[in-house]
C-alpha cells in the first residue's frame, strides 16, 4: 500500500472500529461468473478497501483516488459499474476524510445480499 492508502486504512479503522477493513481485494473475490469473456473483464483488478461486518457481509467498497486517477475517469466508471451490477456500493474519495465524514458518507449496514 502507498503511504496515502495507509493513512486511509487507519482512518477507516478509526471510523468503523466494529468492522474489519480489507485491503487490495481482488474483484474475483467479490464477483463471479462462469463465462470466460465476462471474467476476463475483472480478472486482475483489485479494489482499495472492502469494509465488512462481523458476519463477513460487505458493507462498502472504498476507492481512494490519487491524482493519477484524473486520466482514468472512464476506467473508474467501468469498474464501479461492474461492482454496482454485482450489488455492491462503491464510495470514492480523492482525499482522506475525517472520521465523522466517513461515518456520515458510508452507512454501517450490509450493502450486498447473496442471491441464489
Amino acid at each position: 500500500m502507498t503511504p496515502f492508502e495507509q493513512k486511509m486504512f487507519t482512518q477507516l479503522k478509526r471510523a468503523f472500529p466494529e468492522n474489519d477493513v480489507l485491503c487490495q481485494v481482488a474483484f474475483s473475490a467479490l464477483i463471479t461468473n462462469d463465462h470466460y469473456k465476462i471474467r476476463s473483464r475483472f480478472n486482475r483488478k483489485v479494489t482499495d478497501f472492502v469494509l465488512i461486518n462481523s458476519e463477513c457481509d460487505v458493507i462498502a467498497i472504498i476507492e481512494l483516488d490519487d491524482p493519477s486517477h484524473l486520466n482514468k475517469v472512464a476506467e473508474d466508471q467501468f469498474r464501479d459499474k461492474m461492482l454496482n451490477e454485482a450489488g455492491y456500493t462503491v464510495y470514492r474519495f480523492c482525499s482522506i476524510p475525517s472520521v465523522q465524514e466517513l461515518r456520515k458518507s458510508i452507512p454501517n449496514k450490509k450493502s450486498y445480499k447473496w442471491v441464489s
